[in-house]
Parts: C-alpha cells; structure tokens; sequence
C-alpha cells in the first residue's frame, strides 16, 4: 500500500514538471513572436515614415533595417535568455524614442502616437510573457 502512494506521488511531480516545462516553451514562443513582431511594426512604421517623406533610397532603407534586425536578433535570444532580450528590446526602443525627443525638441513625443501605443502594448506583454518563463526556468532549475 505504502509503494502506491509514493507512485502516484511521483507520477504527479512527473505530470507538474512535464506541465511547467509545456507552459515554459509557450512563454518562450510568446515572448519570440513578440519580438519578431515588433520587429515588422518598426521597420513598417519607418517605411511608412520614408514613403510619406519621399525619401526611399538604398542607404536609408539600410539605416532603417538596424532596429528591426536588432530586434529579430533577440528574438533569437529568447529561447536561451527570454527577460535579457525583452529587456535589451525595451531599452533599446526607450533609448531611441529618447534620442529622437531631444534632436527634434519634443515633436517626436507627440509623433506616431498611435504606432508608440502599439509598441509599448507589446513591450509589456512580451516582458510579462519573459517574467514568466523566467520564474519557471528558476523553478525548474533549466
């Protein structure tokens, strides 16, 4: 009767492990797409800005393409450090909507508004999706 129990015990921690472990990998896809996501809005948003501009050559397309592939490039990261790259991405994008506030004095504040909202929405969900895997790879030692 006693060599039941502890069976049942075990299959129960395998089944939560196994679970945490699904829920881990939903987390870290979550917080990938996000960042590959994010990726497309900012590099569709400057492209937007360019045609609207009338200012589409090969040297400011190529200028355009470095936020966007650094993005894509910590979406690479998730999988192995999901918070490092929803934090590198945040950091990132305050830094340059920071820098673009002062070299325009203000006006870029109020600029693409609606495309900011967009951002910062998914900015939060991928840094709450990183938060949780995080919390699960510490929880099950990965």
């Amino acid at each position: 009767m006693m060599d039941n129990t502890s069976n049942t015990e075990s299959n129960i921690f395998d089944n939560h492990f196994e679970t945490q472990k699904e829920i881990l990998a939903i987390e870290i896809r979550k917080t990938k797409n996000i960042l590959i996501t994010l990726s497309v809005i900012v590099f569709g948003s400057d492209l937007l800005a360019l045609v609207v501009a009338n200012a589409v050559v090969l040297t400011t397309l190529l200028i355009i393409l470095i936020v966007p592939l650094l993005l894509f490039g910590f979406s690479l990261l998730a999988p192995k450090e999901p918070m490092t790259a929803m934090i590198a991405a945040i950091i990132i994008m305050v830094g340059i909507w920071t820098y673009m506030i002062v070299i325009t004095n203000g006006t870029a504040a109020i600029s693409g508004w609606l495309v900011k909202a967009v951002i910062i929405y998914f900015l939060i969900a991928g840094y709450g999706h990183a938060k949780e895997a995080n919390r699960i790879k510490r929880e099950l030692n990965l």
